[in-house]
């Protein structure tokens, strides 16, 4: 079935709005399981929808999205861009299904003292992010011993590449984490660095969701520039 007779779900200003993040590779489709597809919309602060059946005979499609809108109980913009999207990418997942729902089961409020293996995966959480800390600190302060031995040298330093403000920014988040592409700015030395840096930033090694996206967003700008070198 297509998405087209979900249409009226939403209004049409909604759907345009949910068309132009398409349009603008905004979002970003996870390989689906059997009952669900998860589609994280790229902007700032970036949201997630969730698309999903009860099982695969089930004729519903449950929609979720973690917007202020989608909070609400509402059929928001980032739902039908991810509905769009999804049918685009995998449209077999939607074959079966006649029905759309929005999901608005909120999670309970806790009324039970945490587990000790919650306890226990609160305490490694923790330890991350300090160790995430410590790295960064460590990171800044080789930095700023690299700058104060240049500024040291007697000798005048070759000019600096002229880069777009762009990719200007992508180099200096690269440098503000320890990590300096100006002498060799190409497709090893990036993938390189967006890997270290990845043992770091992602949320499975006590980094976040926003951290890994902003790191993959600076890969790809001086990725896509050196491609056109």
């Amino acid at each position: 079935m297509s998405i087209k007779n979900w249409e009226h779900f939403f209004k049409p200003e909604v759907r345009s709005s949910g068309k132009v993040l398409v349009s603008k590779g905004k979002t970003s489709v996870s390989s689906p399981s059997d009952t669900e597809i998860v589609c994280y919309i790229r902007v700032s602060p970036p949201f997630k929808v969730t698309l999903k059946s009860e099982s695969i005979e089930s004729s519903t499609v449950l929609a979720e999205c973690n917007c202020p809108v989608g909070r609400k109980g509402q059929f928001c913009k980032h739902i039908w861009a991810a509905l769009v999207a999804a049918e685009d990418k995998f449209p077999d997942f939607f074959e079966e299904k006649s029905e759309l729902e929005k999901s608005t089961a909120a999670p309970k409020a806790a009324t039970h003292k945490p587990s000790a293996a919650s306890a226990a995966f609160a305490e490694r959480q923790q330890i991350f992010k300090e160790k995430q800390s410590a790295y960064r600190k460590e990171q800044y302060q080789k930095q700023k011993q690299r700058l104060k031995d240049i500024k040291q040298k007697k000798t005048e330093a070759p000019p600096r590449p002229n880069y777009p403000n762009e990719v200007e920014e992508a180099i200096q988040f690269f440098e503000a984490s320890g990590i300096d592409l100006r002498e060799a700015l190409n497709k090893e030395t990036i993938t390189a660095a967006k890997k270290k840096l990845a043992r770091v930033f992602h949320p499975d090694v006590g980094g976040s969701h926003d951290e890994i996206l902003v790191l993959n967003k600076q890969a790809e700008v001086l990725w896509r520039f050196v491609n056109k070198s």
